[in-house]
């Protein structure tokens, strides 16, 4: 059996990295007033988790909260322009968005070595907030890639705030498949990590409302593994899009406009 440092370097992207989240970065539709960009960290086991909180604090109160969970990539920096989108959806700050490094990526410290510490960190950033307020009817859990393995679980019901609305946006259904892009090798997973996980049978233990979209010429995560774990669901509400000619970077594939109508329909719905 290999190694968490091996297991690390396998299957998590994490990297040291300076934030830079800056209008110089984003396009003008979706810029971010200043005031709205809130640096927090929580404390998570013995490790310290790094987020990113924007909008104002009473809409921890008062409004829907979109909680981010990021692919793998070295930090949240990488994952900037989309929050921004996010926070932008409809109207200008429209809704609260939050995001968070898991351990060993971007200023979180640590590793990301298995599904308890990828719980134990989705955990912590939750409390932090349902401490300032947030309630389960306004709150949606969106995952890219990597994030589906806290959200599938969490969703299932290892939420402290019940999971009532879910968007899987290109969900990596299978350890085995992670392995193999990371390191080229027709070898199941077992033979490198102990992190393995069922998303399928996740989305069965889900009762809530799931939005799945994914690309047809995804290589990373591959969509037949990711359609064979998201029609297992069982629960209140079932949409899914997947496009044609477009790969693992979805949201620049298929255009701005189209992203967020889909995304902003469910959350209406």
């Amino acid at each position: 059996m290999a190694s968490c440092a091996d297991i690390g370097s396998a299957m998590f992207f994490g990297g040291d990295g300076d934030y830079d989240f800056s209008n110089e970065n984003l396009d003008a539709a979706y810029q971010i007033d200043e005031s709205k960009i809130h640096l927090f960290t929580v404390p998570s086991d013995e490790d310290t988790i790094h987020g990113l909180f924007l909008g104002d604090f009473s809409q921890l109160e008062n409004d829907t909260i979109i909680y981010y969970l990021h692919g793998n990539g070295p930090s949240m920096d990488g994952f900037w322009s989309t929050v921004a989108v996010l926070a932008n959806l409809g109207e200008q700050h429209r809704y609260g968005v939050v995001m968070y490094d898991y351990r060993g990526y971007g200023r979180s410290t640590g590793n990301t070595q298995n599904a308890a510490t990828m719980a134990a960190d989705y955990d912590a950033v939750l409390k932090w907030m349902e401490d300032r307020g947030l309630t389960s009817d306004r709150m949606v859990v969106m995952a890219n890639s990597l994030g589906s393995l806290p959200a599938g679980p969490a969703a299932a019901g290892g939420s402290r705030i019940p999971v009532k609305k879910l968007i899987m946006e290109v969900p990596q259904s299978s350890a085995d498949v992670i392995i193999q892009n990371a390191t080229g090798l027709s070898l199941p997973s077992s033979m490198i990590t102990e992190y393995n996980f069922d998303l399928g049978q996740n989305m069965e233990d889900y009762t809530g409302e799931l939005l799945w979209m994914h690309a047809q010429e995804d290589k990373v995560a591959p969509v037949e593994t990711a359609r064979g774990a998201m029609q297992r669901h069982n629960g209140s509400y079932y949409r899914e899009e997947v496009y044609p000619n477009v790969g693992h970077g979805l949201r620049w594939d298929i255009g701005n406009d189209e992203w967020t109508r889909v995304i902003h329909e469910f959350i209406l719905h």
